[in-house]
C-alpha cells in the first residue's frame, strides 16, 4: 500500500453513505454545484476523488465512509510527488486543450518544439514586455498561444480592445500592432471568445498577467525572459 502525507484534514461527522449519489447529497451544502461526474475513484485507498470547479479548479478526497475530507497537498512518499497538484494540473491542461486553436491568437515557431498557452491583457506592461521577446521565443522553438484575460480593475478598457483585436481580419497582426504600437483596429463587432476566456482564466486561478501554462498544466505567473521560460519548460519535461 502506498504511503501518503495529507495536509489540511477536515472532519465531517455523522456522514454515512455507500455510493456516490449519497456523497453528492452530503457535499451539496458545502458545494452547491457538486454533481456525480465530479466524483470518482482515486489512487488513495478508501477515498473518492472530488473535483471542485467553482470558483476555481481544486481537488480533494473524501473517505468512502463519508467521515473525512482531505483538502490540500497529498504527497506520495514513495515517488515524492504531489498527487493532488499533479491532478489539478492535468484538469487545467484538459480545459486549455478543449479551447479551439481557432479561438486563440497564435505565434507559431517555425521549428516548433514546445507550446505555451499565455493568458494576456493587452494593456498589461509585462505582457507587452513578454511580447517584445516573441521572435526570440519562436527562435527557441516555443510556440505562443494567446488567450484573453483582461484585468478590468486595472485596465477598464482592455476587454473592449481585446474584442476589437479578436474581431480583426488578421488577429495576430492586430495583436502585434497593439502590443508594439498601441494601434487598435477599427474592427466591426463580431462573436468572439474574450469574455468566455476571461471566465476560464478565473477558473484556472489566473489573477494576473501574463500567466503562462506549460504543456503539463503547470502555471507560471508573471514575466520571464525567453531563456528562463525555456529552462522552466525543460524542467517540466524532466518531471
Amino acid at each position: 500500500m502506498k504511503k501518503f502525507l495529507a495536509i489540511t484534514l477536515i472532519f465531517l461527522t455523522n456522514f454515512a453513505f455507500a455510493d456516490i449519489s449519497m456523497v453528492v447529497n452530503k457535499l451539496k451544502p458545502f458545494f452547491p454545484e457538486m454533481k456525480a461526474e465530479n466524483i470518482s475513484t482515486s489512487e488513495l485507498d478508501g477515498f473518492y476523488e472530488v473535483i471542485v470547479t467553482d470558483p476555481f479548479i481544486d481537488v480533494m478526497y473524501i473517505s468512502t465512509d463519508g467521515k473525512y475530507v482531505i483538502q490540500g497537498a497529498v504527497t506520495d512518499l514513495e515517488l515524492l510527488t504531489n498527487i493532488s497538484t499533479n491532478r489539478i494540473n492535468s484538469i487545467k491542461l484538459d480545459i486549455l486543450e478543449s479551447i479551439s486553436d481557432n479561438d486563440k491568437i497564435i505565434f507559431e515557431a517555425q521549428e516548433e518544439k514546445y507550446v505555451i498557452n499565455v493568458f494576456t491583457d493587452v494593456d498589461c506592461p509585462y505582457c507587452a514586455k513578454l511580447h517584445a521577446n516573441m521572435s526570440e521565443m519562436n527562435d527557441l522553438g516555443i510556440t505562443v498561444k494567446y488567450l484573453a484575460s483582461p484585468l478590468e480593475q486595472l485596465h477598464p478598457t482592455a476587454q473592449r480592445s481585446m474584442e476589437k483585436i479578436w474581431c480583426a481580419e488578421d488577429r495576430a497582426v492586430a495583436m502585434h500592432n497593439y502590443k508594439t504600437k498601441r494601434y487598435l483596429p477599427d474592427s466591426p463587432d463580431c462573436p468572439n471568445p474574450v469574455a468566455e476566456q476571461l471566465a476560464i482564466s478565473k477558473q484556472l486561478g489566473v489573477n494576473g498577467t501574463p500567466s503562462i501554462f506549460f504543456e503539463n498544466g503547470t502555471n507560471l505567473p508573471g514575466y520571464l525572459p525567453p531563456k528562463d521560460i525555456l529552462n522552466r519548460i525543460l524542467q517540466t519535461v524532466a518531471q
